[in-house]
Parts: structure tokens; C-alpha cells; sequence
């Protein structure tokens, strides 16, 4: 086993295509697809099942792509520490469910980071499931880890960080809301029906879709009828936020926020809260039993606190 087809694989996987893949690594797609068969029988795994359509991670892959990335990570990690250049002097990563939670606390802080640092910091913030959230503190590639799941299921935070070896404390609670443009036609009408039971003949817009939140983020229509007394006629799954912000503001469509819209205003949405216990998310700050905490983490928890104190 080489780096080379630790690439080769860690690649495909983000494009979910061997030709895309093999264009941005700037080789031969028959290179790629036979570095990653030797690896698979040297392994004796299948991490890909190909079709036409392209390629999908099997289930023992996604377990082997946990264990590549973080073997890259550390690679890189290794590279930047002892690289010519001494400008990353420092490091500081937190990993995320929501940008949102890792862009705010960093602008708050800048004037502490800049004064504190003289620029020789390296920040590394990232967008990313709750398992992989997880997984980057537990094996230190993130020195803060935020996440949030329904407050009925709080049990799992419990039980994962406890077989993880992670703290976890809570920052706040908050409702699942659905979001629309300020003028969309389904907030004018006098109902007593709910929102959700309304929204069903109106594009449901999906961005994390290689996300699993179970009841509202997953393309799966049996996931989406838990939250919707039926399932949406039109649902759009698109890998970019900004661009399903884009088709919410110029349609009838929505999409579902972990949160009240918090973003700054760039479009003009509303946020109608759904009601019930069943709609309301926990939300959590993870760190590493026993690792010493970077100087940036407490005043970035601080942070996190202050905005969910606004919620």
C-alpha cells in the first residue's frame, strides 16, 4: 500500500467519478482505476462498487476512507510542520455540522487572533458530518469539535463520546426551522394548518446531501415523510449552500435550518419554527479527554455560547 493509491482512492471517493478523479490528479484514469484494484486485492476489500453512472463507497469502503484520510492528514500535517517556511507556527482546527458555527466565533476573534499571534497561526476550519466531527477530535485532527442531534436521541452523544474518550458539553437547544424567501406566498395565507403539512407542494431544496441528519437533511423520501405529513412533489439535492440560498430566493422552494436563520443578509428569509418536542436539536462542543486546550479554544466556546443565548 502507497500514498499514491491512498490519494488515488480519497479522490475518487470526493468526485465519486475515476475520470474526474483522474483529471484532477493530472494521471490517466486507467492509472487510478488499477492502483485502487491492487490496493482492493492486496486488501482483500472492495472499496467501490462501478457502475456506469460512476463509483459509490461500500460499507467496509467508508470504514477504509476514514483510515486513508486520516493517514493523508497526518502526512500533511508532518510536511507543513517541517516545511521551509515558518509560518505555521501554530494550529488550531475545528471541525463542524454548520459553517455557520465555524465562521462567526473566528470574525468575533480576530482582533484577539491578530494581536495574539502576529499572523503566525494556521486555522483550519471545517464543514463536516457528525461521525467525521467526531472522528477528527477523537484522533486530534481537530481541537474542538461541534455537533448537534434531536434532543430525543441526546442518549447517542452520551454513549459515542464515552467509546471515543471525548468530553462533550452542552451549548444550547434549538427548534428545526423552515426557511423561505420573506415573501413566499405560504406565509401570507391566514391557516391554522402547520407550516410543514403546507410546504409539501413547494421545492423542498436539499444542500448537505451527503449529509445523514436522518429526519430533515436526508434525500431518502421514507427520512423526509417523518418530518412532512407527506413527502415534497419536488425535491432538489444540490452539494453547494450558497447556490441552494440562490434558488430559494428567486422560487417558491425552501430548505430546513438546524437553527432561525442566521445567516447574514444577503436575501431577505424567513424562519418559521416548527413546533413540538420532536423539532427540537441539542447542540454540543466536543473536545479530547485529557489534551491540554489550545489558547483559541475557550474564547471560541465563549463565542458559541453568546450566539446560542440569541437562539
Amino acid at each position: 500500500m502507497t500514498f499514491q493509491q491512498l490519494s488515488f482512492v480519497v479522490e475518487v471517493a470526493n468526485c465519486e467519478s475515476i475520470n474526474k478523479a483522474a483529471e484532477r490528479l493530472y494521471t490517466s484514469q486507467s492509472n487510478v482505476s488499477n492502483s485502487i484494484k491492487a490496493l482492493e486485492e492486496e486488501l482483500g476489500i472492495q472499496i467501490f462498487l462501478r457502475t456506469k453512472k460512476g463509483v459509490s463507497v461500500t460499507e467496509e469502503g467508508r470504514e477504509f476512507l476514514s483510515y486513508a484520510n486520516e493517514i493523508i492528514d497526518k502526512k500533511i500535517f508532518v510536511e507543513d510542520l517541517y516545511a521551509k517556511s515558518h509560518f505555521r507556527k501554530q494550529y488550531f482546527s475545528v471541525s463542524s455540522m454548520r459553517s455557520f458555527f465555524l465562521s462567526t466565533p473566528i470574525t468575533r476573534l480576530w482582533p484577539q487572533i491578530s494581536d495574539g499571534h502576529g499572523g503566525s497561526i494556521y486555522i483550519r476550519l471545517k464543514k463536516q458530518s457528525f461521525y467525521d466531527v467526531l472522528d477528527d477530535v477523537q484522533h486530534c485532527r481537530s481541537d474542538l469539535g461541534i455537533v448537534f442531534l434531536m434532543k430525543s436521541h441526546s442518549n447517542r452523544i452520551t454513549r459515542l463520546c464515552s467509546v471515543k474518550d471525548l468530553d462533550y458539553h452542552l451549548l444550547g437547544e434549538s427548534h428545526i426551522s423552515i426557511v423561505t424567501r420573506a415573501d413566499h406566498p405560504i406565509l401570507q395565507a391566514q391557516e391554522t394548518v402547520p407550516v410543514e403539512d403546507r410546504m409539501t407542494d413547494y421545492p423542498y431544496v436539499i444542500a448537505e446531501n451527503h449529509e445523514n441528519f436522518g429526519r430533515f437533511y436526508d434525500d431518502d423520501s421514507e427520512s423526509i415523510s417523518q418530518l412532512f405529513q407527506s413527502p415534497p412533489k419536488c425535491i432538489i439535492s444540490i452539494n453547494d449552500s450558497a447556490a441552494s440560498q440562490d434558488i430559494v430566493a428567486q422560487s417558491d422552494a425552501f430548505f430546513i435550518s438546524s437553527t432561525r436563520w442566521q445567516h447574514p443578509q444577503h436575501y431577505h428569509f424567513s424562519s418559521v419554527p416548527l413546533k413540538g418536542e420532536d423539532s427540537i436539536l441539542a447542540h454540543y462542543y466536543v473536545t479530547k479527554k485529557g489534551q491540554t486546550p489550545h489558547p483559541l479554544t475557550a474564547p471560541y466556546v465563549e463565542e458559541l455560547k453568546k450566539m446560542f443565548h440569541g437562539l
